[in-house]
Order: structure tokens, then sequence, then C-alpha cells
């Protein structure tokens, strides 16, 4: 073989280990925010597949999902709990619009499983501008990635009506202070629809 023929032929291997390593990231990456309906990838499923008494509130009609956002650095867990999921337009406007707690996530907080807040899930990644019109309890907006990356964090105060906006498919919402930093990833789980 000749010494171009060489350098040709590694070239392409080259090449090929390259594109196959950006496949495997991308992959990698496009399943960090896990929104299914399996229930196989958190021990919280179990709670959200059953059927619990859901007292009529405000909140009542949002779907549960198990939530774990993960450090960036080490991958440990900085919140694991559950989460309503805002998917329509009609409770997109809703949030926690006149609510004065997290409460219990429509019953199934129970035990170790905390209520941590709402995540509002948009069909495609935009500019999504949040406010506080009508909100009575202060929150932590976090604008997620179509992948589960976290590449905003603000501490929103009650009944402001200036909006933030920064281009994500989701925002979650949280108590104030959660140790949440930017690139941080977070896990979503559902078996409701």
């Amino acid at each position: 073989m000749t010494k171009d023929a060489a350098e040709k032929r590694n070239q392409r291997k080259i090449i090929l280990v390259s594109v196959l390593v950006l496949i495997l990231v991308v992959v990698s990456a496009s399943t960090v925010l896990y929104y299914s309906t399996t229930g196989k990838s958190f021990d919280c499923m179990s709670n959200i597949g059953q059927t619990h008494t859901v007292e009529q509130n405000l909140l009542s009609r949002f779907s549960i999902a198990c939530i774990r956002i993960l450090n960036k650095s080490n991958n440990s867990t900085i919140l694991d709990g559950l989460v309503y999921v805002a998917e329509g337009g009609q409770e997109q406007t809703q949030g926690f619009q006149n609510v004065t707690s997290f409460g219990d996530c429509n019953g199934f907080a129970m035990g170790e499983l905390t209520c941590d807040g709402m995540i509002f899930n948009f069909s495609s990644s935009q500019e999504l501008c949040f406010w506080m019109h009508n909100t009575l309890i202060p929150l932590q907006q976090d604008w997620i990635t179509q992948n589960g990356t976290i590449v905003s964090v603000y501490q929103a105060v009650p009944q402001n009506d200036s909006s933030v906006c920064h281009y994500a498919k989701y925002v979650l919402e949280t108590a104030p202070n959660v140790p949440i930093s930017l690139g941080n990833f977070v896990i979503l789980n559902s078996n409701q629809t």
C-alpha cells in the first residue's frame, strides 16, 4: 500500500469515528430530558400510576410528572420529586396564578416524594417569556433546552408584571433559591396523559 493510500484510509477511519461519536453525543443529549409514558425511569412512577382523590382546585386538571435534576459536574441529584405539567395553552396561562402553595401535586406527593413545582412543556424551542401576574408565591424560573440543559435561572418576584424571556423548550418553576445552576440536566418522566 502506498503512503497516499494509507493516509486516505486513515482519514476515512477518522471521519467514520468522528461521525459515530457525533451521533452518540446527539442521541445521548436528546434523551436527557426523557418525557415518556413508560414509567420505568423513576421509583416515584409507581405512585403516579395510582388513582388518587384530587381536591377540585385551580391545579386539579394538571397531569403530574416525576422530575430529577442532576448536577452538571458530578451527576449528583439536586432535586428529585414531582411537578405539575402545563402542556396546553389554558394550563400554561393558569400556571401558579392565584395559588398559595405547590400543594401535594394532586395527591401524588406522599412520604419522601415532594411536590416541587411546575414544568411548562412547549411544542418547540422558542423565545419563552414569563411574568408573575396574579402569582402570589415567589418562584425560581429555570429555562431548559430540548435536550434537558438548564440555560437560565431567574428568581421571580410575586405579582411582578415584568416579562423575562429566554430561548428554550421548557420552563420549570420551583421554590426560590433551589440550588439549580446553568448546565444542570433535567430528567422528566410521566405515565399520565
